[in-house]
């Protein structure tokens, strides 16, 4: 069963962007570690069953804009 993320930035993009676990740029909601600065641009949410709900919740984040992932494209699982 998939399980999915979101990554909330709120410094750079104002928006949320969902994911599958083990994407890349996920990693089970660990991110990419690489120059990351805790939570000062943004955080991750998560861990999801669905993708509806994951997108309910990101949704109720009141972002300016929500997103699947475009490489692991999580909407179509």
């Amino acid at each position: 069963m998939n399980s999915f993320y979101i990554y909330e930035n709120w410094r750079a993009t104002d928006k949320c962007v969902i994911h599958l676990a083990d994407c890349r740029y996920c990693n089970f909601g660990k991110g990419t570690e690489r120059g990351t600065k805790g939570e000062e641009n943004g955080r991750w949410h998560g861990k999801f069953n669905s993708y509806k709900e994951t997108l309910e919740f990101s949704i109720s984040l009141g972002r300016k804009k929500v997103a699947p992932c475009k490489v692991c494209n999580p909407n179509i699982i």
